[in-house]
């Protein structure tokens, strides 16, 4: 079986189609990789793109797709919902098929020392990081691109590779190897981000409940609702169906519905749970957004 790798970078871009056409296409002429998916929102001001591939095909994508990004987005004019510190702001690798977590970890170093060339420093994280306290992409990201605007990154914010200072309008990038994960939203029938935050309360203090499971809180203003959303860490101990189970619950107790729920990126249909996409109002899955559909 062919060797598969998933890349999910996240480029701070959710407005400017334009930018994020040119993105996606330099990623896809740039080798054979598979471009399994991407979608951005506006008020995360933020895009997902899904690749699929080997090692070398993963990393010519990306390579192209990096330099793309960090020519044509300036975060001193971004504003956004989402944390960030980087025009390309994350860039998770995960084992898929035929493959084994220490080639992930070995193309996230590759990765980081071209993007260290242009300027922007590199932290590694999750399986990839060299000291605990890069480990968690919170950890890093704290206070976002403005903390680190015009300071001489050390300690703690001193980069694993790059200069020691963020480049100017490209800012930071956090890369590493991680198990694969499901990012997942669900929008709630409110403009009262109270409502949100205190669902997002709840899911932090019921870890047992919940294992793995991350979440904030954000206020989607242009369709005036408010968001809870979430990484699933550990999908195979926890699935959409028990997440939205616990979300609408939540949810009710504060006389609120939930709206719609939504798949950010690909995933396995084994982590959907014993519900149907129906059941749990996500109404724009496309198909293509499930492995199986590639692997």
């Amino acid at each position: 079986m062919k060797k598969i790798i998933q890349c999910v970078p996240n480029f701070s871009e959710g407005r400017n189609t334009k930018t994020i056409e040119s993105i996606v296409k330099a990623a896809k002429e740039a080798s054979s990789a598979i471009i399994a998916d991407y979608s951005w929102d506006v008020n995360h001001n933020r895009m997902v793109l899904t690749l699929l591939g080997d090692s070398n095909e993963i990393y010519f994508s990306i390579k192209e797709a990096v330099k793309m990004a960090t020519e044509l987005i300036d975060l001193r004019n971004h504003k956004g919902a989402h944390p960030r510190i980087g025009a390309v702001d994350v860039i998770p690798l995960a084992p898929i098929q035929n493959t084994i977590m220490q080639e992930c970890i070995d193309l996230s170093y590759r990765i980081g020392d071209f993007i260290a060339q242009l300027g922007v420093p590199i932290f590694y994280y999750e399986q990839s990081a060299l000291n605990d306290e890069h480990r968690y992409l919170p950890d890093i990201r704290k206070g976002g691109f403005e903390s680190m605007q015009n300071i001489l990154l050390e300690g703690s914010r001193k980069p694993d590779a790059g200069p020691n200072h963020i480049h100017p309008s490209a800012g930071a990038s956090v890369i590493g190897a991680r198990n694969p994960l499901v990012a997942y939203n669900i929008n709630l029938v409110s403009k009262d981000i109270n409502m949100a935050k205190n669902i997002v309360r709840e899911i932090r203090s019921n870890k047992n409940l919940l294992p793995g499971l991350k979440a904030i809180s954000v206020d989607l203003v242009s369709i005036q609702q408010v968001q809870v959303s979430m990484n699933v860490t550990k999908p195979d101990l926890l699935s959409l169906s028990n997440i939205y189970r616990f979300v609408e619950q939540q949810a009710h107790l504060q006389n609120v519905d939930i709206a719609e729920s939504e798949i950010i990126g690909c995933m396995s249909k084994k982590y959907l749970g014993d519900m149907t996409l129906d059941d749990i109002k996500a109404k724009n899955v496309k198909p293509t957004q499930f492995l199986e559909e590639w692997i």
